[in-house]
């Protein structure tokens, strides 16, 4: 296993600073975020808002260069790029592939792209169905450019567990596409047994966001029942039993990437620093 973390938790980061500082905490790899950037360029830099490394579908190619050399001189390899793209949005489909294959033509990037929400006004297989033929379509177009696709297990998807992801997958070429096992939002539905929910994935077991989170009260409603919402916490203190995840990740010989999510509040350097060495210290 080898240590990640995504870009999307680092707003305030430029594209160089997010290399050269994730080398410096210990890190081998980067799930970089590539999406459009605000109009306003003076708001304040967020999470889900305007980052300064200003990586997007439209400029990837021309900053492939800078991505590469950043690669090159800090040790880092660019895992997957982690863009708002969903299946049918064939067009920026085709920058994501091209980008990927611009940074490294050899070993690209994995591409996360998605399916549309499930609605539960409507019924559900239907829904399902219609996700499984657009990624069955989605595989031969990267077959054709040489990329790999993730469809990252979250909370409001058609396939929120391990087991109705194989399912989403199942007979799909795992050279061209593969499952994110996405431990905070797996949570917020329920965790399969963690060891199980890999052996479920198998070959489609291609790469994994590590973070944790906590249920906090949020008062009662109309009926008197109790409302509840999810926080993002430290790995150490949230629902997932994050050292028992990793022991599973090490029974399965998985030799992919961890990528630390973490969207909770913090200095940005101090969670990246403390929570990597948590995880390496796991890993050993």
């Amino acid at each position: 296993m080898k240590l990640c973390c995504t870009s999307v938790m680092l707003p305030r980061w430029t594209l160089d600073e997010t290399f050269d500082r994730l080398a410096e905490y210990g890190y081998d790899g980067l799930e970089l975020r590539c999406r459009d950037n605000p109009e306003n360029p003076n708001i304040e830099p967020s999470f889900w808002g305007r980052h300064l490394s200003d990586v997007s579908p439209d400029n990837i190619i021309a900053k492939a260069g800078q991505i590469r050399a950043a690669a090159k001189r800090s040790g880092l390899r660019v895992v997957a790029l982690a863009p708002q793209a969903q299946i049918g949005q064939d067009d920026l489909i085709r920058k994501l592939f091209e980008g990927a294959m611009a940074i490294d033509p050899e070993a690209p990037p994995m591409i996360r792209i998605g399916a549309p929400r499930h609605d539960r006004t409507k019924p559900y297989e239907p829904q399902f169905l219609r996700a499984r033929a657009g990624f069955a379509d989605l595989v031969e177009v990267a077959r054709g450019y040489g990329v790999k696709v993730l469809y990252e297990i979250h909370v409001g998807t058609v396939a929120v567990s391990c087991s109705r992801t194989v399912e989403l997958l199942r007979d799909l070429d795992p050279a061209h596409i593969g499952a994110i096992y996405d431990v905070p939002n797996m949570i917020r539905v329920g965790l399969e047994e963690s060891r199980m929910g890999m052996e479920i994935l198998g070959p489609y077991l291609a790469h994994c966001h590590i973070g944790n989170a906590a249920p906090v009260a949020e008062g009662r409603d109309e009926t008197d029942g109790m409302r509840w919402k999810w926080t993002f916490s430290d790995l150490r203190e949230g629902v997932a039993d994050i050292p028992q995840i990793l022991q599973d990740f090490q029974w399965m010989n998985y030799a992919g990437y961890l990528s630390l999510e973490d969207f909770g509040p913090g200095e940005d350097s101090d969670k990246v620093r403390e929570q990597g060495a948590y995880l390496k210290k796991l890993m050993e």
